[in-house]
């Protein structure tokens, strides 16, 4: 299985996963700090829609097989929950936060992917006899149109499950071998190249006034929310344009061999839901203040690095092994009767 494993995709997950660390640890700081805002901002605009195309890409054989693989919806579910209480019990009996509440289904933080990815999964199964474009053109519509809707926000994430739904839809319908061919190209390498740096460069110096707009980057609210009641649809739009730019510029230049982030691309899933629980941690016992004590001047740098260990440790094989059982559990008794009975 390992044999034909693309070590470029999993570059661009472990890439992708260590941004998804360092944007959430950003996030504590944007208030205080351009430079965060900045971070915060660039990240956002790419690293989940890709992360989701990828998602959608490695979801072939779950949705394709003899059978639908149902219990990959249901361990995705359960690590959804798993998340939740997680991060429940860290607030209620670690932080001592008598106001928390364990809230099943309106999901506002970062467990959203766990739980829009069995929403996801089911979409894709029910809808994938529908052709690919006209299902692709239906979603970006759908995504654009939702804004409008100030009735849809966090519950089942489902404002975020449709806004993000087309980048899943075209991972799965992705061919692996036309998919190889498209980023190969070298004039593709030196369009991505120039791609990420003029984005670079307009977000650094105007972040001031685009970081208004940083909602339209999470798919959470609606354009009512965000103050662009009429215009929002053009915004969203110009953020699946953008997305889809960053993201193919970043798979474009992913390295093909093996590297540090090969490893760690391999082990997201224990990453993506250990890290915030970390990160909460790390500012509760004042980690910034420590660092702060060590250099005043570039503590938030270090902070902002600090993320890379964190990726790092994270990563351990041994850390991901409940994770690991629990997507890998095949549920045989919950499902006799549906596997005698696949249609």
């Amino acid at each position: 299985m390992i044999r034909n494993r693309d070590f470029r995709l999993d570059n661009v997950k472990g890439l992708l996963i260590t941004l998804v660390v360092i944007g959430h640890m950003a996030d504590f700081y944007v208030n205080t700090s351009e430079n965060m805002k900045f971070i915060y901002f660039f990240i956002y605009i790419f690293h989940m829609p890709l992360f989701i195309f990828l998602s959608g890409y490695f979801i072939k054989s779950t949705v394709n097989g003899d059978r639908f693989k149902v219990e990959k919806v249901i361990s995705y579910f359960m690590l959804y929950l798993l998340f939740e209480v997680i991060l429940y019990l860290l607030f209620k009996y670690g932080f001592s936060d008598k106001e928390m509440k364990f809230n099943t289904f309106n999901e506002s933080n970062v467990p959203w992917y766990l739980l829009a990815m069995s929403i996801w999964i089911i979409l894709i199964y029910v809808l994938k006899q529908v052709k690919p474009v006209f299902l692709v053109l239906i979603s970006v519509l759908s995504g654009i149109f939702i804004g409008y809707d100030s009735f849809v926000g966090d519950y089942l994430a489902l404002s975020r499950v449709i806004v993000f739904f087309p980048f899943f839809i075209l991972g799965y319908y992705m061919d692996q071998n036309k998919f190889a061919t498209f980023l190969s190209s070298q004039k593709l390498r030196v369009f991505s190249m120039m791609v990420l740096i003029i984005s670079f460069l307009v977000v650094y110096f105007n972040i001031e006034n685009i970081y208004q707009y940083r909602g339209f980057l999470t798919g959470r609210n609606s354009y009512e929310v965000l103050k662009q009641p009429i215009y929002g649809g053009f915004y969203r739009m110009l953020f699946y344009i953008l997305a889809v730019l960053l993201s193919t510029a970043c798979l474009s230049i992913a390295p093909k061999s093996k590297t540090i982030f090969t490893v760690i691309g391999q082990r997201t899933l224990q990453i993506y839901i250990l890290h915030l629980p970390f990160i909460y941690i790390l500012n509760y016992f004042h980690f910034n203040i420590w660092l702060e004590s060590i250099s005043q001047q570039h503590w938030l740098k270090l902070y902002i690095l600090f993320a890379i260990p964190i990726v790092i440790f994270l990563s351990f094989k041994p850390i991901g092994w409940p994770f690991h059982i629990i997507m890998r559990l095949k549920f045989k008794s919950l499902l006799k009767t549906y596997n005698k009975n696949p249609d």
